[in-house]
């Protein structure tokens, strides 16, 4: 039964909700904590995204309906080899190289699940909820189908500001990287529509129907300007919070198209009530307490950096254990992507140059007395009893380890972990790395662990900023801003007549460039018809001058 009070026959009811989001398990997540509140609110809702068994158990445990949607992005992260390297290196271009790649080759991925769902689907929603990467669809369902939509994205970058650009992009002098939005990433994006519209038109038409084009809906020229001026075509909620807005993007206006709603996260009591795998469970959490009270006057640091690698995954396990044993510290070590395990820890012993000496004998027994690996955490009931977290900068993991209200240290690798460590920096509640992962000395970052936990205004500062995270209910926003969105906008008539006002702006913008390009062509051919004339008649002179000669 739907929350939302049932209006006169002639307004629509809300009941049914899609939410579409690709990524890895830290990028799903805050969609699935979404997922879980508008449930709970009495809707009927599924998750169309990665067909694979971490997203596909991670709906399960919370009993939501998961359709597989996209590419299994875990998979191709943890086995194509190039994408690996690039992880491994650092290498930010070849990596986004390689995703695009991934899309490009395999875009029915997308569109045959979209197709079926949404568009001749039995389970097509009333309002649907679309990421990031995943707005063309959004476009297309509120264009072409008629259903409202919301986009909701975990980060929002804007290269308005001179002296930074985000998302670990290259500052230009003068604000010249504002030229890699207009040059590179909204050409790029738009071409990205082409490949889906491209697809869904073939699915479409071999169903012996007319397909409606992206030039129907979305012309490139309207794709720029609502990109450049902060326009954007379907309302906008960012799962950050506002502190974040006013040091990422001051120059965003202010715009009812945009809110930053706070964290979406999954509650403390649903991560370790009952025994959800995805969270570890019952007998994950209970190694985790004893390792805590083993030694209740260190308390220990986490350390994890998800689906990131650094070189290899020898090295990165000697790296984490050397960080550890350099400053000191007792360690809770996620696996990751890069299986960060004792086995490993083990295996990389042997194979390097310290299993010729004690060093390599040293090293294990630190680990063995001092570092509990672990596949996996409850990030909300953990990181409030460690003394410090150390991450790559994910969406995800920052917004828990600053509400944990301890201090944290960033080390990102690509993205918008860049923009989160510099977060961190200006908030004071830890340490931001500006070089990336692969590229930061183990001494180096024993020191900064070391500097950040004897700094008492550090822990002062986590300590304020998690207070005031804690108050923002990410979620339960989401749950208001689609209510009222409903209300105001879809019920009222509103949606309906924005859709028509937008077609037929579409429709004009396309007609008058259609005039302009016939009138160019026109002039064209008059002028190459005009110079072929005036050579023929020359050439013509030129033999009669020839003849009487």
């Amino acid at each position: 039964m739907c929350s939302i009070n049932t209006y006169e026959n002639t307004k629509p009811t809300l009941c049914k909700i899609t939410i579409m989001t690709t990524g890895t398990r830290g990028d799903i997540q805050p969609y699935v904590a979404i997922a879980i509140a508008l449930k709970r609110a009495g809707y009927a809702v599924r998750i169309l995204t990665q067909p694979s068994v971490t997203h596909r158990k991670l709906c399960k445990d919370f009993g939501l309906e998961h359709v597989p949607f996209g590419i299994d992005t875990d998979a191709f992260m943890r086995d194509d080899e190039a994408c690996r390297t690039s992880m491994e290196t650092g290498d930010v271009l070849k990596f986004f190289k390689c995703l695009a790649g991934l899309v490009s080759n395999s875009p029915e991925a997308c569109c045959k699940p979209f197709y079926d769902e949404v568009i001749t689907g039995k389970h097509r929603p009333n309002l649907l909820i679309v990421s990031f990467l995943n707005r063309y669809f959004g476009l297309y369902a509120k264009h072409v189908l008629n259903i409202p939509t919301i986009e909701i994205k975990m980060q929002h970058w804007i290269f308005d500001d001179p002296s930074r650009a985000p998302m670990g992009m290259p500052t230009l002098p003068l604000g010249l990287h504002k030229l890699i939005q207009t040059k590179l990433m909204i050409p790029q994006d738009y071409n990205n529509f082409r490949g889906f519209d491209k697809c869904i038109a073939k699915i479409i038409d071999s169903k012996a129907t007319t397909a409606i084009r992206i030039e129907d809906f979305l012309l490139y020229d309207q794709w720029f300007e609502s990109e450049v001026n902060h326009s954007p075509l379907l309302p906008i909620l960012i799962t950050q919070s506002p502190l974040f807005k006013e040091i990422l993007c001051p120059q965003l206006p202010i715009s009812p198209n945009f809110r930053f709603v706070g964290p979406t996260i999954i509650e403390t009591t649903d991560q370790v009530g009952g025994d959800a795998p995805s969270f570890g469970g019952n007998s994950s959490k209970k190694k985790l307490e004893d390792f805590l009270t083993l030694d209740v006057a260190r308390k220990p640091i986490y350390m994890g950096w998800g689906s990131m690698l650094r070189k290899s995954t020898h090295e990165m396990v000697l790296f984490t254990v050397e960080v550890l044993r350099n400053s000191n510290q007792r360690g809770i070590v996620l696996g990751g992507l890069a299986g960060l395990s004792m086995e490993l820890l083990k295996e990389a012993v042997a194979s390097s140059n310290t299993a010729t000496n004690d060093d390599g004998h040293q090293i294990l027994e630190y680990a063995k007395e001092n570092i509990l690996f672990v596949d996996k955490a409850p990030h909300e009931w953990l990181f409030p009893q460690v003394s410090l977290t150390v991450h790559h900068g994910g969406a995800g993991t920052t917004n828990s380890a600053l509400r944990a209200g301890v201090p944290t240290i960033v080390t990102p690798v690509f993205g918008d972990q860049y923009d989160n460590s510099f977060i961190v920096q200006k908030l004071g509640v830890g340490f931001g790395f500006d070089q990336k992962l692969q590229d930061i000395d183990a001494n180096d970052l024993s020191k900064t662990i070391n500097a950040v936990l004897n700094d008492p205004a550090i822990t002062n500062r986590a300590k304020k900023v998690g207070a005031q995270l804690r108050k923002e209910h990410g979620c339960r926003v989401v749950v208001e801003e689609v209510e009222t969105y409903w209300r105001e906008i879809v019920t009222s008539g509103k949606f309906m007549t924005d859709v028509q006002d937008w077609k037929a702006a579409t429709k004009e913008i396309k007609s008058c460039n259609e005039k302009k390009t016939l009138r160019n062509r026109v002039a064209f051919g008059s002028a190459l018809t005009v110079a072929i004339i005036a050579f023929l008649v020359k050439l013509n002179v030129i033999e009669k001058t020839s003849a009487t000669i």
